[in-house]
């Protein structure tokens, strides 16, 4: 009887295989309530990252009373507070709006005005292709037909990691939050 149970459970899992899921897509969800999403710690052989994201209805959410970015996806060097690039969302006037901001040896965006920017607005339902990190001394971003960079003249030391969805420090939301990444 054992052996017919397993069987049937190799069986049913064979049968039910998808073979339409892209090994290359991820999809990324941060809990209601929560700021992080569920990702494990993913280091990176380059500097570079080039990937798109879909947007969806989970994109949508009240303007908070403490507003500020969202992450959506980045790469850092060691710590993402010290050198990092990212591109960010917030909801500002009851639209979405897609930026980016870097951390340059420590220096947050807060403190230099000349770190982060606002790209484009969001459409709902919408990929949006992007190219980011750092080549040739500079920080960049490539977002579509949309590009910010800026001088970096060595490449920051330390080992690469990818930056996963975050929703903003000071507020959290009441639904999920998904993003769907298609690594390239």
């Amino acid at each position: 009887m054992k052996k017919l149970l397993f069987i049937s459970l190799i069986f049913l899992f064979a049968c039910c295989k998808n073979d339409d899921v892209d090994p290359n897509t991820t999809t990324y969800t941060v809990p209601a309530g929560d700021h992080y999403s569920t990702f494990d710690l993913t280091l990176l052989g380059n500097s570079v990252l080039e990937f798109s994201f879909t947007t969806d209805s989970s994109w949508i959410w009240p303007e908070p009373e403490h507003n500020g970015y969202s992450k959506v996806c980045g790469i850092a060097w060691n710590s993402n507070h010290s050198n990092s690039v990212r591109i960010v969302y917030m909801r500002s006037n009851d639209i979405g709006v897609l930026g980016y901001y870097y951390y340059l040896n420590g220096v947050s965006p807060m403190e230099n005005d000349s770190l982060w920017g606002v790209m484009d607005t969001v459409e709902i339902g919408k990929t949006y292709y992007c190219r980011l990190g750092w080549e040739n001394e500079f920080y960049f971003i490539r977002m579509g037909d949309k590009n910010h960079s800026h001088k970096v003249p060595e490449k920051p030391n330390g080992w690469t990691n990818l930056q996963h969805p975050y929703i903003g420090g000071t507020y959290t939301i009441d639904h999920d939050w998904k993003t769907t990444v298609k690594w390239r």
